[in-house]
Parts: structure tokens; sequence; C-alpha cells
């Protein structure tokens, strides 16, 4: 009977540590909303899909550790474990992501920098050039409509006259 309740132990230690890991796995999703705005109806989804992989995990869990048996007690470890990192773990666990995405954004930024910077330098003259071919051409077309006018007009005299 000892060796029972040992076993009976351990599964809901397991049960407590898989609530733990989806917990955890839950605020990494929350971390893609937080970087990311999401649609409420998008959100919906994730939601769905998020619980269609705690199902999963949870099962896993009850075959691996109690033979496929679903005991409540099992259901409460995975609660518990839910609660307990809700309350204590993930607030901190969201700061700390929230702080090496800020990290991450803010080296992507400098490296962007660092390569935007000559190439800019680079692009200069000939942004140069293509704005003087650009005002040239701008005058050209005003010439152009002026003397498309001036044709029409003459063309309009020409078959009144007729």
């Amino acid at each position: 009977m000892n060796s029972l309740v040992s076993a009976q132990a351990i599964s809901f230690i397991m049960s407590i540590l898989s609530g733990l890991f989806l917990g955890f796995v839950y605020d990494l999703v929350r971390v893609l909303r937080r970087i990311i705005k999401h649609p409420k109806w998008l959100i919906n989804v994730q939601d769905f899909i998020f619980w269609l992989f705690g199902s999963f995990i949870i099962f896993l869990d009850i075959f691996k550790n109690n033979n496929g048996v679903l005991r409540g007690f099992l259901y409460i470890g995975v609660f518990l474990g839910l609660i307990i990192y809700f309350f204590l773990i993930s607030k901190l666990v969201l700061m700390i992501f929230m702080k090496i995405y800020s990290f991450i954004a803010k080296i992507v930024k400098f490296l962007f920098k660092i390569i935007i910077g000559p190439i800019k330098l680079l692009l200069r003259p000939i942004n140069f050039v293509v704005r003087k071919i650009y005002k040239l051409l701008k005058k050209f077309g005003k010439w152009l409509i002026i003397k498309y006018k001036k044709i029409i007009k003459d063309v309009k005299v020409i078959f009144k006259k007729k």
C-alpha cells in the first residue's frame, strides 16, 4: 500500500509540474501578444490552440505517470500548479521576457543603424543625380504639356476654319 501512495504522490507532483509548465507556456503566448498587438478573434484562436496543447500535455502526463488512469487529484494538481505559477512566478517571468525582448530590440536597432548608415552614404550621390534628372524631366514634361496644348489649339483652329 505504501508504494501505491508514493506513486500517487509522484503523480500529483508531476501534475503540479505540468500546471507550472502550462503557465510558463501561456506566459510565452502573453509576451507574444504584448510584442505584437492581436485582434480579439486571433486571441481567442490562440487561447483555443493553447488549451488544445494544454489538454494534450495533461493527457501525456497522466498517461505516462499514472498509466492513463484519470484521478481527480491529478486535475487538482494541474490547477494548483497553474495557481502557484500565476500568483508567484508569472509577473517575474513576464518582466524578464519583456526585458530580454527590449534588449534584443535595442541590439537589432543598433545593428540596423550600423548597416543602414553606410548604405545611406553610398546612396547620397545617386540620390542627388536622380533628383536632378527628376527636375529636368519635370521641366521637360511641363514644356511638353505646353507644346501639346498649343498643338491641340492649332488643330482646333484648323478644323473650325473648314
